[in-house]
């Protein structure tokens, strides 16, 4: 058996052959090309995904998990640069918007106003052709109405089917022949979007319907993470000081956005929220590094 450094040697700087475990329990090669595009997507620096991608590639062992590497490259990053650490803790931080997936309806309902929609609602009934149904979203755009289905998941393993994009659909199209029947030319658009991935199907399914998709990592040129990133829609539980305590507290006052957060000084969370002061210190800080840029705590 070959010795990890000789084995390190050998993976190049392209990937190694090392084979992994995915969270849906599947074997794949650890690329390093895609780890590192992981971290430069975070936003790390160029010196530092070069010497954490070094670090991981020397440490990754056959047979380990894709979640153990994410918390390896998670706790350097966190230690070599902070905002990209918080940023590369987004997956996570989606996960935890649950646990019925309400918070992730309202997360998504605001994204969408942040891209441009509006008349934004969540939980609406609309009466169909056949029966009525209660559409996670609805939001308008170009003079055009979308209906939104939200499809919120704990665990990243877990993709979306392709029956629920198919049960989406057909509720459109019940939605739309009954409105139909009233006379009114109202086009819909339908729009799923997900906090995991989408199975091969869904795509499938959605290619050939013309249902837009958005997804962790779909579609590739502007997916979950990257609109996040954009409007800086982080939500508060990416931040490494919120435990479970400090979610609750949040959830219970409708804090759900770092940026929200943010403007709060350290004796305001204290205050509000019921947090320790050494928590809400660090809580702080860390939404300060995400949202200004900086450390400074008052």
């Amino acid at each position: 058996m070959k010795s990890r450094s000789t084995r390190a040697l050998l993976c190049g700087r392209i990937n190694c052959m090392v084979e992994i475990i995915k969270t849906t329990g599947e074997r794949e090669l650890f690329e390093r090309e895609k780890f590192c595009e992981s971290l430069h997507k975070a936003g790390a620096p160029s010196d530092v995904t070069e010497e954490i991608c070094a670090l991981l590639e020397k440490e990754v062992t056959p047979g380990m998990s894709t979640t153990q590497i994410f918390r390896k490259a998670s706790k350097y990053l966190m230690r070599r640069n902070l905002p990209a650490g918080i940023r590369y803790n987004v997956k996570r931080g989606l996960e935890l918007l649950g646990p019925a997936g309400f918070l992730f309806e309202q997360f998504v309902e605001t994204l969408m106003r942040a891209e441009g929609y509006e008349n934004t609602a969540r939980d609406q009934m609309i009466r169909g052709e056949c029966v009525e149904h209660e559409i996670d979203v609805v939001a308008e755009k170009g003079g055009e109405r979308h209906i939104v289905e939200v499809k919120y998941h704990n665990q990243s393993a877990i993709k979306t089917p392709v029956e629920v994009v198919m049960y989406a659909d057909a509720r459109r199209e019940d939605i739309a022949r009954a409105e139909a029947k009233q006379g009114k030319n109202v086009k819909h658009h339908l729009l799923l979007v997900t906090n995991t991935k989408f199975s091969k199907n869904a795509l499938a399914y959605a290619r050939c319907r013309a249902i837009a998709l958005i997804g962790w990592q779909y579609p590739r040129e502007r997916c979950l993470e990257d609109i996040i990133r954009e409007h800086v829609l982080y939500p508060t539980t990416v931040l490494p000081s919120v435990d479970r305590g400090a979610r609750e507290a949040f959830a219970r006052h409708d804090m759900m956005l770092v940026r929200d957060l943010a403007p709060y000084s350290v004796e305001d969370v204290v205050r509000k929220f019921g947090i320790d002061e050494r928590r809400a210190r660090g809580i702080i800080k860390e939404a300060h590094v995400l949202v200004y840029g900086t450390q400074h705590v008052d």
